[in-house]
């Protein structure tokens, strides 16, 4: 099966958007080289964002960064596709456990907090690369939502020092790794 990579920025406090949903707070950090990105994007094939990321993106940047990689964001309110992605809807987590069935290298979650949710209940991320700015926001849209149910243990794959950031890589614990 295909592992699902969740590789995000968040903010030291946590929140990977302020309360606008604006991440312009991210560019000021200094980091070192990409950041390990170029690492974790070769292996994975599959990119998953929701709608408001998506858009985010296509603000942020003057070529959209994902050509070459199957993308699909979650929409509530578009369908169909664009030059760039595909809308797709429905249950998370199932849409997930069907594309992870298919043959092919990994699927990125880029975000945001409802695309995150669902898999961290259904456990099926796989690994966590969170990357810390040293940033302290206060509020805002936090990386992971209060959830029920058992609480969960990671593996600590690798710590980096990437500049004034800090890179957590977790790894499943649980023995269920898909690798």
């Amino acid at each position: 099966m295909k592992p699902v990579i969740l590789f995000i920025a968040a903010s030291l406090d946590g929140y990977i958007a302020d309360e606008k949903g604006n991440i312009d707070w991210l560019t000021k950090a200094e980091g070192k080289g990409d950041n390990g990105y170029d690492e974790m994007y070769r292996r994975v094939d599959t990119v998953i964002m929701g709608r408001k990321t998506y858009e985010h993106v296509l603000l942020l940047m003057e070529f959209f960064p994902y050509s070459g990689k199957e993308c699909y964001v979650f929409s509530t309110s578009r369908t169909g596709s664009d030059r760039h992605v595909s809308f797709v809807q429905g249950d998370v987590a199932e849409w997930i456990q069907n594309k992870q069935q298919e043959s092919g290298s990994g699927i990125w979650i880029v975000g945001g907090t409802d695309i995150i949710a669902p898999l961290l209940e259904a456990e099926m991320i796989d690994e966590y690369i969170i990357t810390f700015t040293p940033d302290l926001l206060g509020h805002g849209i936090p990386l992971f939502k209060p959830r029920a149910g058992q609480p969960k243990r990671l593996y600590l794959h690798e710590v980096k020092a990437l500049g004034e950031l800090a890179q957590l890589h977790y790894k499943r614990s649980d023995g269920l790794e898909r690798h």
